[in-house]
């Protein structure tokens, strides 16, 4: 395992942002701001579980050319948890963020999630009254009709929120969901401790954990992404699990001709981590020619 810090990940840590925090349908969205407010808006969503946090060391990558706000969906981070979670409550909070960030006033926004968060930013896409210059989709496996769910390796935590006694104690139970490998330590560990609170005399996880439950795979079984009025860009990793032969040609046969489809080589579900500074030239790549 590599454990050492570097210089651009110190680097892009340096760089200035803004926490903000709006009230999207009666409940407290957080959200971070980078960059300069006159360039091209993008919203980044993390995936299920996970927080805007997963963003801290990409997102400066992208300034050269976009101003950047990284997302906390409902339930998740520092954002306030729901009685109810929904893609359409989701879409409208990544919509909501983009409008506080002022990026409808400089453009038409793009929107790129990971995982769970690909298929949060193509429904907001979807439902947007408003013009999107783009989606992209990073490791959101769009599954076939006739997909066998039985062997679907989830992507959700599934362990119930309990309280440890100390942040030590926490941290050593942090998992990648779902699990592998990563040789970028000190970005699994930096992570992990955004992933935590202080409550109850101890320390739990952020996630509200009947998100999962709730949202099921409804948000995935309807296929939205072929469907939207915006551009479309897909980013995967090769050695990803959740991206087979059988979902990556189910993918291929129905977005539309020209829509870019960017393999990152030496990642597995968890781009971000896996391959940071790969995954940035690639989203800059798709998005420079969207705006």
């Amino acid at each position: 395992m590599i454990d050492s810090h570097p210089e651009w990940f110190t680097d892009a840590l340096a760089v200035a942002k803004e926490q903000k925090s709006i009230e999207v349908e009666g409940n407290n969205v957080f959200y971070q701001k980078w960059g300069d407010g006159s360039k091209p808006g993008m919203v980044l969503v993390h995936g299920s579980g996970s927080h805007s946090h997963w963003w801290d060391f990409i997102a400066p990558l992208l300034l050269d050319d976009f101003q950047v706000s990284a997302i906390d969906l409902s339930g998740m981070g520092d954002s306030g948890h729901r009685e109810d979670y929904s893609p359409e409550l989701y879409g409208k909070e990544i919509l909501s963020v983009a409008e506080d960030s002022g990026f409808f006033e400089v453009g038409n926004p793009i929107i790129c999630g990971h995982s769970m968060g690909g298929f949060m930013s193509a429904t907001a896409g979807y439902i947007s009254d408003k013009e999107i210059g783009g989606i992209i989709m990073v490791d959101s496996p769009i599954r076939p009709p006739t997909y066998d769910y039985s062997t679907h390796v989830r992507s959700g935590p599934i362990r119930r929120i309990k309280t440890y006694p100390t942040k030590e104690s926490i941290l050593e139970r942090f998992r990648l969901t779902p699990e592998q490998e990563c040789e970028n330590e000190f970005l699994v560990k930096y992570i992990a401790e955004w992933s935590i609170k202080e409550a109850n005399n101890g320390y739990q996880w952020k996630f509200d954990d009947t998100i999962f439950d709730k949202l099921g795979f409804s948000h995935m079984l309807r296929n939205i992404a072929f469907e939207l009025n915006c551009k479309l860009g897909v980013i995967y990793g090769t050695e990803s699990n959740m991206m087979t032969d059988e979902i990556l040609n189910f993918i291929k046969e129905n977005v539309p001709s020209g829509t870019p489809m960017i393999p990152i080589k030496k990642a597995a579900h968890h781009v971000l981590l896996d391959q940071p500074l790969e995954l940035a030239e690639a989203i800059k790549g798709v998005a420079k020619n969207w705006i």
